[in-house]
């Protein structure tokens, strides 16, 4: 039965080994964000870190239980002198046992916390490249055809806007003409009254003098 339990470990760090490395493979960043959404958000995966989590805990009972193992074998031998070969080679044996356990149930536990940090931080590596990225949509042609759509339909607004400018821009400078043509008639009109004003004052004069 124990033996069926540290094989059912070993399977587990064998899994845990494989998906770290699977993690931290090169791949196109497609893939990866895909495998990362996958087992998030999949129905299946869920279950199955569920069920790893269970497993955690018992893998933990079996740690402690190695460790106490462990300790109970060394208390013996440094506390016992045997002199028979084969209770010497038993106690050998079991103290190799418990050092296999506490090693596997160990390191699996160890593997399986850097596995779950490294699955969050490529998690967020690859959401960082996707934010960083162009805004492109790329589930299929309907999608792309609608993105393309939207630009061109932001892009015709642009230049309206630009005409628009343009436009109120020769309006000023219609405006900023026309100024100058009523300023220019302005003084031209000033002068020729002044020119009259003094042409009447003369005559005034010449009127008074005789």
């Amino acid at each position: 039965m124990a033996t069926l339990q540290y094989t059912g470990v070993f399977a587990l760090l064998l899994a845990e080994v494989f998906v770290f490395v699977m993690l931290i493979l090169p791949m196109p960043t497609r893939w990866k964000r895909g495998m990362i959404t996958w087992s998030s958000r999949s129905v299946l995966a869920q279950r199955i870190l569920y069920g790893v989590r269970i497993a955690f805990g018992f893998i933990f009972v079996l740690f402690a239980d190695a460790v106490m193992r462990l300790h109970r074998v060394q208390k013996e031998r440094s506390s016992e002198r045997l002199v028979d070969e084969h209770a010497l080679c038993q106690l050998k044996l079991q103290q190799f046992y418990a050092q296999r356990n506490t090693y596997l149930t160990g390191i699996t536990m160890f593997l399986g916390l850097i596995l779950i940090s490294t699955h969050s931080l490529v998690g967020q590596l690859v959401e960082g490249d996707t934010g960083a990225a162009p805004r492109l949509v790329t589930t299929g042609p309907g999608s792309a055809k609608a993105e393309v759509e939207k630009l061109k339909a932001e892009l015709a607004d642009a230049r309206k806007e630009v005409e628009e400018l343009k436009r109120k821009d020769r309006d000023m400078e219609t405006l900023k003409k026309q100024a100058d043509s009523s300023h220019k008639e302005y003084m031209r009109l000033a002068d020729e009254y002044e020119k009259l004003q003094k042409q009447v004052d003369s005559s005034k004069e010449v009127k008074k003098d005789a």
